[in-house]
């Protein structure tokens, strides 16, 4: 694949901000009583927007990325008759007046209280959930153990067969399984993925294996919830070396469905 990066620098005037009321002092005030009359201030600034590309057919093609990244600094200056007439204004703009209209491609500016205004409650200031929480009100999800590799002294039919044992043990606790298909119909899109491993099978000295699980749901980040990744939230390890185990490589596996149960059952009441 070719790879084209290049930059514009493009220098603009973003709009004037309309600073919300203020009050005036006491001493201001024409009587006892007499609302405060709003006050505003213009304040103009220029940004700075430098664009970087990268694909394929740049910069118009369809496989062309495009990366963007801003700088902004106050703008200082006695003509606002030129500044006006960048949005198209002859004249000045009433203080009560709405602003004009921000171009059609001009950058989303996020203010500070902007996410705690959309989501109702600033995410910054949530207290941890403990552990377990993140697998209350998981009921369904997605699993698929068909492709695990038999260890030795398995049939070839190892993966298919557990997969379905596997199965049994979380349905019989009323949390259902899925196939990647019905995947995106859930909410968050649970996933528990499982990873088995063994040793060589010829050196019988030192043969081992392990099994490692995580669960998989999309979170969003409390410092931008605009930001959405599948990441795990719960996870479980065992193996022939583990303190606790007993069994064979079949046995660690299904010991993973009995701690989800567990876990899942500690925060959903069953």
């Amino acid at each position: 694949m070719t790879l084209w990066s290049g930059s514009i620098l493009r220098a603009a005037v973003l709009s004037c901000l309309l600073w919300g009321a203020f009050s005036q002092p006491a001493s201001a005030q024409s009587g006892v009583g007499a609302p405060n009359p709003a006050l505003t201030q213009d304040r103009f600034w220029l940004l700075w927007e430098r664009v970087k590309f990268a694909g394929r057919h740049c910069p118009d093609g369809a496989q062309c990325v495009e990366l963007k990244s801003y700088s902004s600094r106050p703008l200082t200056t006695n003509n606002t008759g030129f500044i006006y007439r960048l949005f198209g204004l002859q004249g000045g703009l009433h203080k009560a007046a709405e602003l004009p209209k921000d171009h059609s491609e001009a950058p989303n500016i996020c203010r500070k209280n902007q996410i705690e205004a959309a989501l109702g409650f600033d995410p910054m200031a949530l207290p941890k959930s403990e552990k377990g929480e993140v697998l209350r009100g998981v009921d369904a999800l997605h699993l698929d153990l068909t492709g695990l590799k038999s260890p030795p002294g398995f049939s070839a039919d190892f993966g298919p067969s557990l997969h379905k044992t596997f199965v049994r043990k979380l349905q019989a606790a009323g949390i259902e399984v899925v196939d990647k298909d019905a995947l995106p119909t859930l909410d968050g899109q649970p996933t528990l993925n499982l990873y088995f491993s063994f040793s060589d099978p010829d050196d019988l000295c030192d043969y081992q294996y392990s099994v490692f699980a995580s669960l998989s749901q999309d979170v969003l980040l409390t410092r931008d919830p605009r930001i959405k990744v599948a990441a795990g939230v719960w996870s479980f390890s065992t193996g022939s070396s583990a303190r606790d185990h007993s069994g064979n490589e079949r046995d660690a596996i299904l010991r993973v469905a009995e701690a989800f149960v567990r876990d899942h059952q500690k925060v959903n009441g069953r």
